[in-house]
C-alpha cells in the first residue's frame, strides 16, 4: 500500500505525540520487545541521519526544519542563540491549524518553547517519566487537535552517571575506550527500562481510545558512544554513524508498515507535519530546509538526499563548545569528514565499512573531489566559516 497524506484518513493527524528517547542506539532495538512489535507495524525510516549528534541543536533543527547555522543554535554555548522571532516552529505552526501544543522537558533551552500553550519541565533527578507523561497524556487527550512533545532521558542520566563520571576528571581515558564491551553492556542493561516506558506510552494511548485517530513517532536525537570512537566517550564531538544514524519511526493509523531506506535527516520532519496536517505550503516558511517524508514513504521520490552533519564537541581531541568544527557530507553510502580545527579530511565507504574504521581519503578521488565541493558549497550557502569556505 502506497498512501499519501490525501488517501490517509485526516482524522488519524488531529493528535500527535513526538517522543524523543535521547542518546537511544538504533542497534538496540531488538533488547526492546515492545517498541520492536511497535516498530513492525509502524513506519521506519534506517537511514534518518541527525544534523548535529547532540540535543540542543538535534531539537532546534527539528522544531525549525533549518540546519543549526540558519536557526542560530549552531554551537553548544549559542543555545540562547535559536532566532526565536524570526522562525517559524512546528508548535507556530500547529497553533495555527488549531492545535493545542504541550511539552514535558529536561529545562526550558532543549526545544523552542516559545509558542507551546503549556510548557512543563521535570526533574531529571527524581522524575518517574511513566506516571508523568501517562499522565500527560491522559491530560491532553480531552483536546480535540494536539501535539504533545515528550523527552525521555532515562538511559542518557544513566549512563552518565554509571560510565561516562567515572571518567570526567581523568587526564587518561584510555581505559574507557578499553572496555567496549563493559560499557555496551551496561547500555543495554537499560534498555529494559526504556521498553516498560514505551509500553506504558502504548498502552494510555489505548486506554484514552486515542489510537485510531493519533500519529505517534518515537526518535533518537542522537546515538550514544561506547566507546568505539577513541575520542568520544558519549556523543557529540565527532560525526561518526554510531552518533549520527538515528533511530526514527512514525506510526500513522491506518497505513501500513514499511521500512524507507532512502537517506534523510531530521529536518525533514517539519515539512512532514505541516504536511500531515495540511498547512498550506505558500505559509511555510521559505528558509525550511528539511524535505516532507512522504515523498519517500509513497516511493516518489528517487533521488538520494545529502545528509550534512555537524557538531563542536564539549570535550574530545578537539573541543569547540562555541562553534561547530567537525562536518560531513554522507551520500549513497559514502561519507566524507572535514575536521575544521586540525584541517584534516576522512573518506568511508560504508557499504564495505559500516563501522568507518578504514579512512580512504584521497585527494585525487573524483567521488571524493564531487561531495567535497557539495560540501563546500553547503558551507558557503549557510554562511558557515571554516578553512575551506
Amino acid at each position: 500500500m502506497t498512501f499519501s497524506k490525501n488517501s490517509i484518513n485526516q482524522n488519524s493527524h488531529q493528535k500527535i505525540i513526538f517522543v524523543t528517547l535521547d542518546g537511544f542506539r538504533k542497534d538496540k532495538v531488538d533488547f526492546c520487545p515492545t517498541l520492536k512489535a511497535y516498530v513492525n507495524q509502524s513506519i521506519v525510516f534506517s537511514n534518518m541521519m541527525t544534523v548535529a549528534p547532540y540535543t540542543l541543536a538535534a531539537h532546534h533543527a527539528i522544531f525549525s526544519g533549518m540546519y543549526p547555522s540558519r536557526n542560530g543554535v549552531n554551537a553548544y554555548y549559542n543555545m540562547f542563540r535559536f532566532k526565536k522571532n524570526e522562525i517559524q516552529t512546528i508548535s507556530r505552526l500547529l497553533n495555527e491549524m488549531g492545535y493545542y501544543t504541550c511539552c514535558d522537558i529536561i529545562n526550558d533551552v532543549v526545544i523552542p518553547t516559545e509558542d507551546f500553550d503549556e510548557v512543563n519541565i521535570f526533574d531529571e533527578k527524581t522524575v518517574d517519566f511513566k506516571e508523568r507523561h501517562a499522565n500527560a497524556i491522559k491530560k491532553i487527550s480531552a483536546k480535540k487537535n494536539f501535539f504533545l512533545f515528550l523527552h525521555y532521558t532515562e538511559p542518557h542520566k544513566n549512563y552518565v552517571v554509571d560510565i561516562v563520571q567515572k571518567y570526567k576528571d581523568k587526564d587518561n581515558k584510555d581505559d574507557y575506550f578499553a572496555q567496549k564491551e563493559e560499557n555496551d553492556a551496561r547500555y543495554t542493561s537499560y534498555m529494559y527500562q526504556l521498553d516498560d516506558y514505551v509500553g506504558t506510552i502504548l498502552q494510555t494511548i489505548r486506554d484514552c481510545k486515542l489510537e485510531e485517530h493519533t500519529t505517534v513517532i518515537f526518535q533518537a536525537d542522537h546515538g550514544t558512544g561506547v566507546g568505539e570512537k577513541h575520542g568520544e566517550m558519549f556523543y557529540g564531538a565527532f560525526v561518526y554513524d554510531s552518533t549520527s544514524n538515528v533511530f526514527s519511526m512514525i506510526h500513522i493509523p491506518g497505513s501500513e508498515p514499511k521500512i524507507i531506506n532512502s537517506q534523510c535527516q531530521n529536518i525533514d520532519f517539519f515539512p512532514t507535519i505541516a504536511e500531515m496536517v495540511s498547512y498550506p505550503k505558500e505559509k511555510l516558511d521559505s528558509r525550511i530546509q528539511g524535505n516532507s517524508l512522504f515523498s519517500l514513504i509513497n516511493g516518489v521520490e528517487t533521488n538520494e538526499r545529502p545528509a550534512f552533519i555537524e557538531t563542536g564537541g564539549l570535550y574530545g581531541p578537539w573541543p569547540s563548545p562555541k562553534k561547530h568544527n567537525v562536518f560531513a557530507i554522507r551520500l549513497n553510502s559514502k561519507k566524507l569528514i572535514f575536521n575544521d580545527t586540525p584541517n584534516t579530511w576522512e573518506f568511508y565507504n560504508l557499504e564495505d565499512d559500516p563501522d568507518e574504521e578504514k579512512d580512504v581519503y584521497d585527494e585525487t578521488n573524483e567521488e571524493i573531489k564531487t561531495l567535497k565541493l557539495k560540501l563546500i558549497e553547503h558551507l558557503q550557502g549557510n554562511n558557515i566559516e571554516t578553512k575551506i569556505s
